[in-house]
């Protein structure tokens, strides 16, 4: 009974995902992007209810039913794959009855390493290559020239930045940060569903009780020099390499400084300055460069066991 029941769930997520993939195509692939961001979900959902090994079943059936439906479609030939391998390592973590925490972090992790596989990897292999995507890039940023009245390659030249290698910076980092905040949807749409329709309670997390790691926050202070190391390397694969680490060291850093300053605010201050230096940091990039510092020193070690002391006398 039980493995008929998994079998009927099963097809009618598979037929949910087929109507939506149809309803896609008619409307001249519109929607592909909602699409494509609902497949880690389903997966997700179907392996809580049963196991990871019944998701991986299922992601099966989607990719080939993605492919049939969706006539080799670009978008759904590389995103769907990419979806499903984010829903099943969700699920994994999920199935283990890890945290909220730890769950944002892998479905974060896996979209953003998915997102840049499938552009500096994927894209060249179907015959667009980074330097044409740079190109389109640049475009825009020409089109914005006209519309605004200013040069931004001949200024940025002026200031002795390679324009090339910041449109690089600028692609690598909008990417990863695309993938971040379709991780963060994913994420929040999957505890939503599994909360509302009682699959699975998954464990709240205090976000005192998370503690940086010393050495990433020593990799990533690191990583940050490749940025003025940049022009020295003549291997172009060796240039985006490291651009991207030192992307993702700017983002651990980042990280590790707004979460000191929200549980800073939250336990000491009594107010949530935390989501205020967030906004201001968009805008002052002197508040930016503030936050990252601050990531370092409590990621390192010092400003972490300062809060630890003045939380403990707090409780005495």
């Amino acid at each position: 009974m039980n493995k008929t029941k998994k079998m009927t769930q099963g097809a009618m997520m598979l037929a949910i995902f087929g109507a939506l993939v149809l309803i896609d195509r008619v409307t001249a692939f519109l929607f592909t992007e909602l699409v494509v961001l609902v497949v880690p979900i389903i997966v997700i959902m179907y392996s809580a209810m049963y196991s990871t090994k019944d998701g991986i079943v299922l992601s099966v059936g989607i990719v080939i039913l993605s492919f049939i439906l969706g006539n080799l479609y670009t978008s759904y030939l590389i995103f769907v794959p990419a979806g499903v391998i984010t829903g099943v390592l969700y699920s994994y973590f999920l199935n283990k009855n890890c945290n909220k925490s730890l769950l944002l972090f892998v479905a974060i992790i896996a979209y953003v390493a998915c997102e840049v596989l499938v552009c500096l990897v994927i894209y060249p292999l179907l015959g667009m290559p980074l330097a044409t995507q740079l190109k389109e890039l640049s475009e825009v940023f020409n089109q914005m020239s006209q519309a605004g009245g200013m040069d931004y390659q001949l200024v940025f030249n002026q200031m002795g930045i390679n324009f090339t290698v910041l449109l690089t910076i600028v692609f690598i980092f909008s990417t990863i940060l695309t993938g971040a905040m379709e991780g963060v949807i994913i994420h929040l749409m999957s505890i939503f569903l599994l909360k509302r329709f009682k699959i699975k309670d998954v464990e709240n997390t205090n976000i005192y009780n998370i503690k940086p790691n010393p050495i990433l926050a020593y990799v990533s202070f690191l990583s940050l020099f490749s940025l003025f190391l940049n022009r020295y390397f003549t291997n172009e694969t060796v240039k985006y390499v490291s651009i991207v680490v030192s992307i993702l060291g700017l983002i651990v850093l980042l990280f590790y400084g707004y979460l000191f300053l929200t549980i800073y605010g939250k336990l000491i201050m009594k107010k949530n300055i935390g989501t205020i230096v967030v906004i201001l940091s968009l805008f002052i990039p002197a508040i930016l460069v503030a936050v990252i510092i601050v990531g370092f020193l409590y990621g390192a070690g010092p400003l972490r066991k300062k809060l630890e002391e003045q939380v403990e006398a707090l409780h005495e």
